[in-house]
């Protein structure tokens, strides 16, 4: 399976391990600093959001693409 090393609104992602859950893109903004974060909805609880940084998302240890 190939990595996506850009993150865009609508990818999904589930979190690695046990009950990690699958998580829609709503949107990817850049901090004052430039970093880039995704915004993430649950996608079984859409009132469910978190903020990550992009960098985190793409770290296959600790999330990997639903295709």
């Amino acid at each position: 399976m190939s990595r996506r090393r850009e993150v865009a609104s609508g990818q999904t992602y589930r979190r690695v391990g046990a009950g990690g859950g699958v998580w829609e893109v709503a949107g990817v903004r850049k901090d004052g600093m430039g970093t880039p974060h995704a915004m993430l909805r649950r996608i079984d609880d859409p009132n469910t959001l978190k903020t990550l940084s992009v960098a985190t998302l793409l770290d296959s240890t600790q999330f990997e693409p639903v295709d």
